[in-house]
């Protein structure tokens, strides 16, 4: 007889976008994973989401739904709906974009993965022998899925990730590409996009959960970091499909984006790079491509909201106290 499948807990983050999270919702239904339950965190939702949501679980699937007052952030609303998880017996958790759509066999494929351990399948960007602090050098800790720009054919929008620690420089693999599989060999991570996470219980347990200075952004890459120098490996899974529509609730190059966008680069750069490479690596690259040269362009279209965000973003970035 076999051994039941892993419980994995589905963590998605609704603020403002019902349909977005139905549909999300609607292809979870569809899945042929047998072990899992899904919590809902509203951020403070004014369309609404939490009444559909409640509804649509009443129907389909049940669901625990966690509604805030606030809108707390990406960072924060996924903790509380982590927190939950681990209050209950499940051995991993999902997060999960609520502007995703997730292939029927994609979590099953995720928790195949996540559940060997031995050899890593491949080094990714700047990764050198003996790297790993911990001790854990055959334990998969995150795994992630290929991820598809929805309502393209083909298009990636990721197939896993690559980075510039020391310029605090992530990169999406493939994003924008059309997919003819030259991304397939199942690879070593930095770190695992929060679009589509799956994590284990260890991890959380160990490691914690994600740093809450970030409001939203790099606070994956952050965790993917922390989790190597614990010495777990993040993999990608190619045969694991998840659709994205892609800044849905920010708004991409938004006011919004601006100001946290470089407002968690400062602070990423401050918890992880070293005094000297900080120093004359990273504050040049702030200065003249992550400021000068989006400040010149706001300048020339007046994008005034914009460039307020911006310098907002900088001084917050410098100003915060960090661990």
């Amino acid at each position: 007889m076999n051994p039941p499948e892993p419980h994995v807990t589905i963590v998605i983050l609704n603020w403002n976008r019902v349909g977005d999270t139905l549909e999300c919702l609607e292809s979870l239904a569809r899945m042929n994973y047998p072990s899992f339950s899904i919590v809902v965190v509203d951020n403070g939702s004014t369309d609404g989401s939490p009444e559909a949501i409640e509804r649509w679980g009443r129907v389909h699937l049940p669901l625990t739904l966690i509604r805030n007052g606030e809108n707390r952030g990406f960072v924060r609303g996924s903790n509380q709906g982590m927190r939950h998880a681990l209050s209950t017996d499940t051995e991993y958790v999902f997060l999960l974009n609520n502007d995703t759509v997730v292939e029927p066999d994609a979590l099953s494929l995720l928790v195949t993965t996540a559940e060997r351990s031995g050899e890593r399948t491949g080094q990714c960007s700047g990764e050198r022998s003996g790297e790993r602090s911990g001790e854990r050098s055959g334990d998969i800790g995150m795994a992630g899925p290929k991820i598809y720009q929805y309502g393209k054919e083909n298009v990636l929008d990721s197939a896993g990730t690559r980075t510039i620690p020391w310029l605090a420089q992530g990169f999406l693999v493939g994003h924008g590409e059309e997919d003819y599989g030259h991304y397939d060999n199942p690879g070593d991570l930095p770190y695992v996009t929060g679009t589509a996470l799956l994590v284990k219980r260890a991890v959380l347990e160990e490691v914690g959960l994600m740093d809450e200075d970030y409001f939203c952004y790099f606070d994956d890459f952050d965790w993917g970091m922390k989790a190597r120098k614990a010495g777990y490996i993040l993999l990608l899974e190619p045969r694991a499909v998840v659709h994205h529509k892609g800044s849905q609730t920010a708004g991409l190059n938004s006011p919004f984006y601006v100001h946290h966008m470089v407002r968690s680069r400062i602070l990423f750069a401050r918890k992880h790079i070293p005094f000297l490479p900080f120093l004359f690596a990273f504050l040049p690259y702030l200065f003249l491509y992550r400021y000068l040269r989006p400040a010149i362009s706001l300048l020339v279209h007046r994008k005034w909201s914009h460039l307020g965000s911006l310098h907002r973003g900088i001084r917050e970035g410098f100003k915060i106290p960090v661990n």
